[in-house]
């Protein structure tokens, strides 16, 4: 997915404890940015309020990672962030990871997101608030009409 097509972006600053002993940024740290990134999309765009006491919201239920370069510190990366498909209680979502101003990305993610009822402890339908903040912001969803 190129740069330009992603909807939201997330700056945030590389930290030192995030090398490995080689100097280059440890794998699992990219899965931590990747998810600030879902937090602060989730916060922008939906304008839900993450924490304990929300009755209702995401889990992530699937993440696929393809590591394409090295970083190192010190450096500040953008995650680019989109929802790409909606479905009646998952979405898919997608994020890029870039060096800040470069356009070649260092990681590409795509995770599927679940509507998950914290009281009931199941899956449920996506709130047509969340649907309708979703298709305002995006350039284009599969399976919402803008």
């Amino acid at each position: 997915m190129n740069k330009t097509l992603f909807s939201h972006t997330y700056l945030m600053d590389v930290r030192w404890g995030d090398a490995d002993v080689l100097g280059h940024i440890n794998n699992v740290e990219y899965l931590r940015y990747a998810e600030s990134g879902r937090v602060a999309y989730c916060s922008d765009v939906m304008n839900m309020v993450m924490g304990t006491e929300i009755d209702s919201g995401w889990i992530l239920a699937d993440m696929r990672c393809t590591y394409l370069q090295q970083v190192h510190y010190p450096c500040t990366l953008e995650v680019c962030t989109s929802v790409t498909k909606v479905g009646n209680k998952s979405a898919v979502i997608t994020a890029n990871i870039y060096r800040k101003g470069e356009q070649d990305p260092v990681i590409s993610t795509e995770g599927v997101m679940v509507w998950f009822d914290y009281k009931l402890q199941k899956t449920t339908t996506i709130p047509d608030n969340i649907r309708t903040n979703i298709a305002d912001f995006e350039q284009s969803v599969e399976g919402l009409a803008s």
